[in-house]
């Protein structure tokens, strides 16, 4: 994994994902032995997962390693990303599929956001509520309230356990040394490169907004449901005095259920964009207040840095 690690963080800041390879034992754990960058960048994360070229490339991993006589089999994809923005409808398409065929099928996820911080690395699997739902492939709020699902448990976190010297050793020469003069002390300012504080903001205000935009559609078809259902709600009372005052004059009453061909309520529109973009927020909200956390305690050693020098 240190390889994956290293061509992502060279290849900052565009995204770049690729294919892991290994085996699982008798103990359902997997080792992962090999990982492949896909040849070119990704638009979005995700995009290489589902594409024809992308497909193709993984083919041709697995089969040249047969000819050279490893059973090594496809385990998953390793992912490049600035904190929440990997959760992408191209990502979990392709991560749902693949479990579909290997529910052991994972995805390990880079947070470009982290470096020079800590590894940033996390495994990842789509839980057991969201395949429920997405094999019925119905998303409206009463399947997700019917299978416990809801955007924090889109994913199961696996554990991960690294077992390569090199990953460590990349780790250690991405910190960035310990300030000791006011020159060192710059590199702590807020416009720092290390700092990446404006691309989560940046990304933060994009899922807002696609939230929003999603939202105001749920919010549309809530407002046209409850007109319809005040409408049929009038149609049958009108209905049911009109069928007391034929009763008195011994008429036969009129279809109560007329109103079915009357009123259509409108469908329901997909949650399954908002649970994404719900997930993406609180991922991103989450790594905005640690930054700004790590923020605030820089600028309290500058300011304590100063004054003790005046």
């Amino acid at each position: 994994m240190a390889s994956e690690q290293t061509h992502t963080s060279e290849s900052y800041p565009s995204l770049f994902s690729g294919a892991l390879l290994g085996f699982e034992d008798d103990n359902e754990s997997i080792d992962i032995t090999h990982g492949f960058p896909f040849p070119y960048p990704d638009q979005y994360e995700g995009g290489s997962f589902r594409s024809r070229s992308g497909g193709q490339y993984q083919k041709d991993l697995l089969e040249t390693f047969k000819k050279l006589g490893y059973g090594v089999e496809f385990q998953g994809w390793f992912q490049s990303t600035i904190s929440g923005n990997f959760v992408t409808n191209q990502l979990i398409e392709g991560l749902a599929q693949q479990q579909l065929v290997n529910k052991n099928t994972f995805i390990l996820i880079h947070d470009m956001s982290c470096i020079g911080k800590e590894v940033g690395l996390k495994a990842l699997r789509l839980s057991k509520e969201f395949m429920n739902v997405y094999k019925d492939g119905r998303w409206k709020s009463k399947d997700l309230e019917s299978n416990k699902l809801s955007y924090f448990n889109i994913f199961d976190e696996l554990t991960l356990k690294i077992q390569n010297q090199s990953l460590v050793d990349l780790y250690l020469a991405n910190l960035p040394p310990v300030p000791t003069t006011e020159k060192e002390l710059d590199i702590l300012q807020l416009s720092s490169n290390q700092n990446s504080t404006p691309q989560l903001l940046e990304s933060l205000y994009s899922q807002v907004d696609s939230f929003n935009y999603d939202q105001n559609n749920f919010n549309y078809y809530q407002r046209q449901h409850h007109k319809e259902v005040s409408k049929i709600t009038q149609w049958k009372q009108q209905r049911k005095l009109e069928n007391l005052e034929r009763a008195k004059k011994g008429e036969k009453e009129l279809d109560t259920e007329e109103w079915k061909s009357m009123f259509k309520l409108p469908s329901e529109p997909s949650r399954f964009n908002n649970l994404l973009h719900s997930h993406a927020i609180d991922v991103l909200a989450d790594d905005v207040l640690k930054k700004c956390g790590e923020e605030l305690t820089k600028s309290v050693v500058i300011a304590k840095k100063f004054t003790a020098n005046n």
